[in-house]
Order: structure tokens, then sequence, then C-alpha cells
């Protein structure tokens, strides 16, 4: 192999990244043919009707006013002053009294979960998380010397498969020292099912059983809230919380924020990685460790994007102004993902139970065809390696109700 002087772990296959693929033939066709011909329902962006970015207006004027000084400076690696704050605030609508909390600021839900895997994992263990997974997942913990493990999703009843999780945490523990646990909810990535506060009381019983089993061995809960705000109602969507209290000493229950969601700037690449502690000690252990590695990948995050949160909710009336405009944008989104879900039931096309938010997923053999023969009908969804990806939040109605049948269409002649 002449000039290539890589490591042996760097020496590996790329395959082009599916989401962006399809996005960019999406695109190319939308030039050739225009925007009514072409179904594009590959990223996880808010579109309008138009075809256009939605971005909450708040939001947009404050970065398009913010002095140059406070948008190109470095931002402290622990997060600007009352970032910390800022973020319980979104997550909990007010400064948590349950919890201690410590956060870091990380570039989006990405940067958080190589966090995860990277500091609570040993090189060689594998994260656990359901067969139904947003693709990174897994890149992410191949990139970091680690593996990734799922278990079945749904249950015959099409509801959180509590049995398939417990018993997928039992033989994870038997192989290694310690255990993480990602759950994407509320409205999950790419199925738009969201957990209910029962089915998080059974998580938490079984890991906390398996924590007083194993008192030696680690247990940590990784919550991917990225999409919470995409959810139903702000009470509802944080019932979860409720469920985590009394956590044996040998677990820790963390939280991934998004900024790409929950304040529509995906190009500001901004988030935080939440810890949820049982005392101040374990939540500062954890902040540490964080801003530790923080500084040894990517130093700090970007400054604007943290101002921005931090403007929004320590000033209460700028945060209710902010909630009215994302609640527009989420029931938009909802409305299209039920208005897809309802056509696809009438059709006799199956889906994952959808609840909320930005994907639905469609069970189906040969995604990866599927996706093909929909490319030449001008439809554009992700193939996963159970089914397609569709992303409402990227479609006008009128689309979101064409595209069943055009999905089923696809799935029976390629299964034919």
């Amino acid at each position: 192999m002449k000039y290539i002087t890589l490591a042996d772990h760097a020496v590996r296959t790329y395959a082009p990244d599916k989401i962006f693929t399809a996005s960019q033939k999406a695109k190319a066709d939308i030039a050739g043919l225009g925007e009514d011909a072409v179904i594009n329902s590959t990223l996880g962006e808010c579109i309008d009707d138009e075809g256009k970015l939605m971005v909450l207006p708040t939001v947009e004027k404050m970065l398009r006013s913010m002095p140059v000084e406070e948008m190109c400076s470095y931002a402290p690696i622990a997060g600007i002053p009352g970032f910390n704050e800022a973020v319980q605030i979104s997550l909990f609508g007010e400064i948590s009294k349950r919890f201690h909390v410590e956060s870091v600021p990380t570039p989006g839900g990405c940067g958080a979960l190589r966090h995860a895997v990277w500091n609570f994992l040993d090189n060689g263990d594998a994260m656990l998380t359901t067969d139904w997974f947003w693709g990174p997942y897994r890149n992410i913990c191949e990139e970091h010397g680690r593996f990734l493990k799922s278990f079945e999703m749904f249950n015959d009843q099409n509801t959180f498969h509590i049995e398939a999780m417990d018993k997928a945490v039992g033989e994870l523990l038997s192989q290694q020292k310690q255990l993480l646990l990602a759950l994407n909810t509320p409205a999950n990535n790419p199925t738009g099912y969201s957990m209910t506060k029962e089915e998080m009381d059974q998580v938490i019983a079984v890991l906390r059983r398996y924590a007083l089993e194993y008192p030696d061995k680690k247990l940590t809960l990784c919550l991917d809230a990225s999409y919470i705000d995409f959810d139903a109602g702000f009470c509802e969507s944080r019932e979860i919380f409720e469920s985590i209290h009394d956590m044996p000493e040998n677990m820790m229950v963390l939280v991934i924020f998004s900024m790409s969601k929950s304040y529509t700037m995906c190009g500001m690449r901004c988030g935080a990685f939440v810890c949820l502690g049982e005392t101040a000690e374990a939540a500062q252990e954890f902040k540490a460790a964080m801003s530790y590695s923080s500084r040894s990948v990517w130093s700090n995050v970007i400054r604007s994007a943290q101002r921005v949160l931090v403007d929004i909710n320590l000033n209460p009336e700028v945060k209710a102004q902010v909630d009215q405009e994302r609640l527009e944008f989420s029931n938009l989104i909802s409305k299209r993902g039920k208005a897809f879900y309802h056509e696809a039931g009438r059709i006799g096309l199956s889906c994952c139970p959808y609840k909320h938010g930005y994907f639905i997923a469609v069970p189906c053999e040969n995604p990866d065809k599927v996706a093909e023969y929909l490319c030449r009908k001008h439809v554009y969804v992700v193939p996963q390696a159970k089914g397609l990806r569709f992303s409402p939040c990227a479609v006008t109605m009128e689309k979101c109700l064409r595209a069943p049948e055009l999905i089923k269409e696809a799935i029976q002649n390629v299964g034919d």
C-alpha cells in the first residue's frame, strides 16, 4: 500500500453516508424537475410548505443582531456563564430541584453521544440500544473502539419490548464490567415512537435490579432526548424524568440535549451532555471528566449558539415567545406525520408505531433496493437495516398523503 501511512485501525472501508447521499440526489432531481415533482424525505430539518428551512423567528433575530465579538470569540470549555442553568430550564422548565445537574456543551447531540461512548465504556465494550436506531450510533461506537448491540424495540403489542431489553442487559453484564444503555426517546429517530412513563418505570426497575445484583459493575442509562421538544406537550414529554429517582450508587443517568432540534440551529452544531446526578459530587466528577474530554477533542463549542440558549432561557418573556414559536413548528410536523401514518394504515402499509416527531419508519425487506426503486419515482427516503425512514418534517402535507401509496408500490414491486 504505497504512499499510505494510515495507522492500521484507520484503514477501513468507507461507505458514503446514506442520509446525505440521498439528500444530494433529491436536490439534484429538484433542480431538474422542480419542487412539486419530487418528494425529498431525507434530512432531519424542518421545511415549510414552500420548501424553505424553518428557523424559530426569535432565534434568527438574535443571531442577526449579535455583536461580532460575541459571535466569534472563544467560549469556555465548560460553557458560557448561565449555560448549565439554561440547559436545565430548557429541559425541565426550571432549575432542577430533583437532580444535581451538570452539563457541558457539545457539537450537537452527536458530540454528546461521542462523550458517552468514550467515557462510559471500555475499549472493546458494546453500547446497547434498540434495533431501530440512528445510523451514526454504530459509526461513533466503532470509531472509538467500541461496538453496538441492539435488542428488539417493539413487542407484539407495538409497545416497548421491556423483556427483550432485560435479556440483552443481562447478557452484556455477563460479558463486560460496564453497561451503557442508550434510549432515543421521546420522538425516536427513526420511528417517531415515544416511551411512556410506565415504560420508563419498567426500564429503571430493570436497571436498578441489575445494579443491585452486580454491585461491582457500572450501569449508565443515556437518554437521547434530542427530539423532546417535538413530542407531545411540554409536561407530557418530560414525564419520563419522573421515573428517575433513588438510583443505586453504581448507576448514573445522562441526557443528550440538542439545539439543532429544540432551537432549529442544525448548522450551528451545539448541544449538551447532561448528568442527572444523585449527588453533587457525582455531578461534579462528571463535569470534570467531560470537560477534559472536550478539551482533548474539539476544545470548545460555538459561543453564539450558547449565547442564544442562555438569553432565551434566562428571560421568562423571551422563553415564552420561543416556546410558542416552537409549538407551532411541532404541531405542523406532528400533523404531517399523523397524516402519513393514517394514510399508510388506510391502504395497508405497515409502519412502526408513530406518536410524534420528525420521522416515521416503514419496515420492509431489501430496504436499499426499495429506496433505489423509489428514486426512479422521484421519491427519496433513507434506507436502514430494517426498513425505510420517511421524514414528515421535510415534506408538505400533500406529499405526506401521496407518499404511502408510492412506498407500498415500491415494496410490492421489489418483493415481486
